[in-house]
């Protein structure tokens, strides 16, 4: 048997971060922790209405079904697990993620082996990006390009978010302050409705930038006929799709549709790493390249996607940057060194509480952690 405690886990972001249709403030999140005999094992829910299609009020509601799990590890599977979400009905893929990757955590301190070795003996190497944010102005998006480039000298991939105007200029701007010779990765967030608006400007910036390894959804998620059009016309680049692959459905119409190059693959989307490797696996039948990207995640569900990320074969790049920012306040979370985001050796995820460091930001008003259920 499994009991479940669960954490509201609110921290307060360094500074704002926008994309083109929403600024966050705080990382809203939540933090699952599942009992097993002497074993722990953390996972964390990072919800947004807009792309998860779950909110955190949603996913505690159905939380609160789960208090225990009639499960064994050292017998039961991962596709247990998923079959017992189903037969309670959860329906929110953060929440189901969050409970995915503690039990991916407690199999993995089970068998005594670091999680990504539940998939793959040895981890794949994979570049992993930074990203700079939409700020108010140039001078604000310089500052932050400066700023990237000065705490990681050895990145080797640049992501840049895209808003549907003035992008030109911004990623001019960013490509002369970096003044080093990196890859980049584009994020438009869906902010070009008009495709052949979206091919003319992507094509000048990937002229200014020099090397862009791939676009992710230049165009309105439910339109993959537009999606398909920026695909077929870019020079350069890849297409991937990310807020339409949202589970292995949209991913067969994705697939059949032949609207993208490539997919991101995001484990709140989708409800976890068991999950996500069925994605996976059908990307590289159909002969789709993937990346895998977050949410706006704390170090528990970031640890979690490096994990996955270096057990999967057809994995382009990482995306991984949301927790760099903060604190150190959860222990033995994944490394970042030489641009690549690098999992722990230890059994399962290896992560636990910092609890003096977890108080300490609780005084400064930075972070906010209290029991839910």
């Amino acid at each position: 048997m499994i009991k479940l405690n669960s954490y509201y886990y609110d921290y307060k972001m360094l500074s704002p971060l926008t994309i083109s249709f929403h600024t966050w403030d705080f990382m809203e999140n939540l933090i699952v922790e599942m009992k097993y005999q002497n074993f722990t094992g953390l996972g964390e829910s990072a919800p947004f209405k807009l792309i998860t299609n779950d909110s955190r009020e949603e996913a505690v509601k159905e939380l609160k079904k789960l208090q225990r799990l009639n499960l064994n590890p050292e017998v039961d599977s991962l596709a247990e697990l998923h079959q017992l979400l189903d037969s309670k009905s959860i329906q929110s893929p953060s929440l189901r993620a969050a409970i995915d990757f503690a039990y991916h955590d407690i199999l993995g301190q089970v068998k005594g082996v670091p999680c990504y070795q539940l998939y793959s003996e040895h981890a794949y190497t994979v570049p992993n990006s930074v990203t700079v944010f939409i700020k108010k102005n140039e001078e604000e998006t310089i500052n932050e390009a400066i700023r990237i480039i000065s705490l990681y000298p050895d990145l080797k991939v640049m992501k840049i978010k895209l808003s549907g105007k003035d992008d030109v200029e911004r990623c001019s701007a960013i490509r002369h302050a970096v003044n080093k010779d990196i890859a980049y990765v584009l994020d438009a967030n869906q902010g070009f409705d008009d495709p052949e608006e979206s091919v003319h400007t992507l094509n000048k910036i990937i002229k200014i930038l020099g090397k862009v390894i791939l676009i992710e959804q230049p165009c309105p998620k439910d339109d993959l006929s537009k999606m398909k059009h920026v695909k077929d016309n870019i020079k350069g680049s890849m297409i991937f799709a990310d807020e339409s692959a949202t589970d292995i459905k949209s991913v067969e119409k994705i697939i059949h549709e032949q609207a993208a190059d490539g997919v991101n693959i995001k484990l709140q989307k989708c409800g976890g790493i068991y999950p996500a490797k069925k994605i996976a696996d059908l990307c590289c039948q159909a002969g789709l390249k993937i990346m895998t990207g977050q949410m706006i995640e704390g170090p528990i569900a970031t640890t979690a996607s490096v994990h996955f990320a270096v057990s999967t074969q057809n994995m382009v790049i990482t995306d991984l940057d949301m927790d760099l920012d903060l604190e150190k306040h959860i222990n033995n979370s994944a490394d970042f060194k030489n641009g690549l985001r690098i999992p722990k050796n230890t059994p399962g995820f290896g992560l636990s509480f910092n609890k003096a460091e977890i108080k300490h930001l609780q005084d400064k008003g930075i972070l906010r952690l209290s029991k839910v259920c």
